[in-house]
């Protein structure tokens, strides 16, 4: 093996056995060193004594003078620097700003936990809170969950707030499950979803056009609620919500919520029982186009977001009231 060789320098006050770059790293660190450090004996240096108003009272707008009133601070920083030890350490940490005192950033809404709702001022806290009980509210009159002793040997499933502004300022919360706290093979199976592809969509909307054929649209709301689960889950209480005197429960989830991992899947086949009940198929190509041939109608679905199509008017309406029913 090659050893390696290390250049020396006749006369070198440091040695020859030593490489240039170490020596090098030394010399500086020892320059650094006694640049924050000093002279021996600076440390011994009369404080600076501030400034204070005659009558010993201050308004709190501090020196008049901001370059003296810098400078003062700057020495004072260095001479605790210089000094060290739990003065030093207690300066810098009251110049700390503890990570609780941050206000949430109103850019990022949906980044927000229930720990940032609780650190607003109590009015805007009661806002979001109203929104959360509201939330609460049409889940309990969905009949989604109940109320249980929590289950031997079976893992509870995690939840969490989402937040979001509408644009007219209205808060709105939803409670989400942490899919990703379930076990596979015990809290879901499947999760595989038709999805329609959005150039059918575009095409669909192109020859209805050519067509003169009427189009209206539907929103359903809180759609993952009507998903009906063949698996049976429990779902800790929501984080600020828990029922007093029954902490120690959970809730027997009887219906999908958002963010679960067979939700999507619930909720396709609640749709396509409903569907076919109306009289409606689904095509084998693209499953997400229902049609329904005696009433020359077409309906578009993409996950909960609805398009109906006919050249009949009233029939298209009649359509969509019996779907809303």
């Amino acid at each position: 093996m090659r050893t390696r060789k290390i250049p020396t320098c006749p006369g070198n006050v440091y040695g020859d056995g030593r490489h240039p770059t170490e020596v090098e790293k030394d010399v500086e660190w020892t320059r650094t060193w006694k640049d924050m450090v000093g002279k021996p004996g600076s440390s011994r240096t009369k404080p600076v004594t501030p400034s204070v108003p005659p009558g010993g009272f201050s308004d709190g707008s501090g020196s008049e003078d901001p370059q003296t009133d810098s400078e003062g601070n700057v020495d004072d920083l260095l001479h605790l620097a210089r000094e060290g030890r739990v003065e030093f350490l207690n300066q810098l940490l009251a110049k700390a700003v503890p990570p609780d005192s941050e206000t949430p950033d109103t850019a990022n809404v949906w980044e927000w936990t229930f720990r940032d709702i609780i650190k607003m001022p109590k009015a805007t806290q009661q806002e979001w809170k109203q929104a959360c009980h509201e939330e609460l509210d049409s889940l309990c009159r969905c009949k989604v969950f109940e109320l249980v002793d929590p289950p031997k040997g079976r893992k509870v499933i995690k939840n969490r707030w989402v937040f979001d502004l509408k644009s007219d300022s209205h808060k709105k919360a939803r409670l989400v499950a942490k899919g990703i706290s379930q076990v596979e093979g015990i809290d879901y199976d499947a999760i595989f979803s038709l999805v329609i592809w959005f150039e059918t969509v575009q095409l669909m909307i192109a020859l209805a056009t050519l067509k003169n054929w009427h189009i209206t649209g539907l929103d359903v709301k809180t759609a993952f609620l009507y998903g009906e689960l063949n698996e049976e889950l429990y779902m800790e209480q929501p984080k600020g919500f828990k029922v007093k005197g029954q902490e120690g429960k959970v809730l027997c989830l009887k219906c999908a919520i958002y963010q679960l991992k067979q939700a999507t899947l619930a909720w396709w086949k609640v749709l396509d029982k409903s569907m076919g009940e109306l009289g409606f198929t689904h095509l084998h190509l693209d499953s997400g186009i229902f049609v329904n041939k005696d009433q020359s109608i077409i309906i578009i679905i993409y996950v909960d977001d609805i398009l109906f199509l006919g050249a009949d008017k009233k029939k298209l309406l009649s359509t969509k009231g019996l779907f809303m029913k």
